[in-house]
């Protein structure tokens, strides 16, 4: 634009002289004597010449420059042509790279590096094609070649970050971390947090402090994470420290500067709250707790507000509970801390009123163990005990402290999966949290069995699967049961002599045995699943029978010795109008005398 500007503010200048010129007239003599020449012209003519001349000028050494400059000029055109071919083989290389495409990255790595070998970015290409092919000697090299440039060293030391974490090598990775942070002041905010976690899962505290500093300096965490960190590297300082010899004043300015930094957590508040009370500083501790409740309630900080003072009374405590629960009247660790508070107070009611409602609402296994603990305090009344004890199993899961899937019974400062600093979280395991709406069952939604159901299962001798039939009042329900293996019954078979040469002996003991209500051993013939089911839903009947039968006797079943023949049940008739082991009476009226007694043992 500039340019051109000033080219028509020439062709203006020329034009106003011109006017000027022709506006007054004059001659322009030019004489050389020592040629016996003389020219003589209108003054507008000479300075029309002088333009031309000035042009020609102009053009004269436009030709002659380009004319000098043609070989070079020829040069940078080809050359140029050859470093746009490079950069679009670097491009599509890349491309190809990102979409996984092996074969034509290494083809385009390949043409980058033939055509513009020298430019840094083939080196990149080339380390990533090697990744993609997985080939980590060939990425390490090119990341090596990379820590030779200006431009690509800070490139090449994550590239060789990066490949040690693959390999597991965390001692290389460590120096490459190191290395670029210590390369400049503001060093990359990969470098700083990579060090910086790596330091948090050794457990290097003190440096992983630094490695903080260094990153909310150059800005690359935001100041709320920067004071929530510091705080748990300090409370993990703590935490080594505690169990030494006087731990407690190495431990307090640590404790102390963690609890300004993040008020709500709840381990440093504990520990320090130990430590206050210890040195009876009763006043702050409680201020302390009271804090951090408002901001996380947990049932450790209630533990520790209520045991504040060595050697207060369940009432002393109850009155101390009353002001911690006014702080977060309707959360649920404040209500479970208060009725906590009530049974150890021995009041029985108030604790009922604040566990019965979130028992029907949210029932959890803190609840469960307190509903527990009050029935027993106020009723004694162990079966409800055990109802409770029951329950606590299939209730939802309370909170507990977890990271990456893991459970723990106290928190801890990294997590043990990930080494990730401050993963530990009070929430509902996830496992139960993706079942948290399926209902609880109660016991007292339970409905009993109908008396009047039973179940008929009919046995024909027949190898096919059985069925059984629940049978109510208006419902009648097919169950089919697994089939049972069969088994073949097992029959003593005696011979024809081995009756007839029975002992008078036997049948007067048969004979004793019946006179004094003993029922005789079972019959040594084969017994059926009904049979069985009968005889012992008929005992208690033998037990109390009267001496006197009056229905008719039951049918003997005869067995040889050569063949022994399995009859199908009959139907028998409830109840029964004699024991089952009771032949019963004769159609003449007197009484039966078995021919043969069998004994099992």
């Amino acid at each position: 634009m500039i340019k051109a500007l000033i080219f028509f503010a020439v062709l203006l200048a020329i034009a106003f002289g011109g006017a000027w010129l022709a506006d007054r007239p004059g001659e322009i003599i030019i004489n050389w004597p020592w040629l016996d020449m003389g020219f003589e012209v209108s003054l507008l003519m000479g300075f029309l010449l002088i333009v031309a001349a000035m042009g020609v000028a102009v053009v004269l050494w436009i030709v002659i420059k380009s004319i000098w400059n043609s070989p070079r000029s020829v040069t940078g055109f080809f050359s140029s042509r050859r470093r746009d071919k490079g950069y679009k083989a670097l491009s599509t290389g890349m491309i190809a790279v990102g979409v996984g495409d092996l074969a034509l990255a290494r083809k385009q790595a390949a043409k980058a590096r033939k055509l513009i070998g020298q430019e840094p970015m083939t080196l990149m290409l080339e380390a990533q094609t090697a990744q993609l092919a997985g080939e980590p000697t060939k990425a390490r090299q090119s990341f090596e070649a990379m820590l030779d440039t200006d431009e690509t060293r800070a490139l090449g030391r994550r590239g060789l970050y990066i490949e040690a974490q693959r390999r597991g090598d965390m001692e290389e990775a460590l120096q490459m971390a190191k290395a670029a942070t210590d390369e400049s002041k503001k060093a990359p905010g990969w470098a700083g947090a990579a060090l910086f976690d790596m330091q948090t899962a050794g457990e290097d505290w003190q440096g992983a402090l630094v490695t903080l500093s260094q990153n909310y300096a150059n800005k690359h965490i935001e100041k709320a994470d920067f004071r929530r960190q510091r705080a748990v590297i300090l409370t993990a300082q703590a935490m080594e420290l505690e169990g030494e010899d006087n731990a407690d004043l190495s431990m307090r300015p640590l404790l102390s500067e963690a609890c300004k930094l993040a008020p709500g957590l709840v381990p440093a508040v504990t520990m320090q709250a130990r430590i206050l009370n210890d040195a009876r500083d009763y006043r702050k501790a409680s201020k302390l707790v009271e804090a951090a409740w408002r901001i996380e309630p947990h049932p450790d900080l209630a533990q520790a507000y209520v045991y504040i003072k060595d050697g207060d009374t369940a009432l002393d405590r109850l009155k101390r509970m009353r002001v911690l629960f006014g702080l977060m009247p309707d959360n649920v660790e404040s209500k479970l801390a208060m009725a906590r508070a009530f049974i150890d107070a021995r009041e029985w009611a108030e604790a009922r009123s604040l566990l019965e409602p979130m028992a029907e609402s949210h029932l959890t296994p803190r609840i469960c163990m307190l509903m527990a603990e009050l029935e027993e305090g106020e009723k004694n009344d162990f079966g409800l005990v055990r109802q409770w004890l029951a329950r606590a199993v299939g209730a939802h899961r309370d909170p507990a402290w977890t990271a990456d899937g893991q459970i723990s019974e106290v928190w801890q400062p990294i997590s043990p999966v990930t080494g990730k600093i401050d993963a530990y979280e009070w929430k509902v395991p996830v496992r139960e949290a993706a079942h948290a709406e399926q209902p609880v069952l109660d016991s007292s939604e339970l409905e009993p069995a109908s008396e009047e159901k039973m179940v008929l299962i009919p046995s024909d001798g027949s190898q096919e699967k059985e069925k059984a039939f629940a049978v109510s009042e208006d419902t009648v329900e097919e169950i089919t049961p697994e089939e049972p293996q069969q088994k073949e019954p097992v029959v003593e078979a005696e011979t024809e002599e081995k009756r007839e040469a029975a002992s008078e002996s036997d049948v007067v003991e048969a004979a004793a045995e019946e006179a004094g209500s003993t029922p005789p051993a079972e019959p040594e013939e084969p017994e059926t699943a009904k049979d069985m089911l009968s005889a012992e839903e008929e005992k208690p009947e033998a037990e109390t029978k009267d001496a006197k039968a009056e229905e008719p006797k039951a049918e003997r079943v005869e067995k040889s010795a050569e063949k022994v023949e399995i009859e199908k049940p009959k139907e028998v008739e409830f109840p029964m109008p004699f024991p089952p082991d009771d032949p019963g009476p004769k159609k003449d009226g007197t009484a039966h005398k078995p021919e043969k007694r069998f004994k099992l043992f």
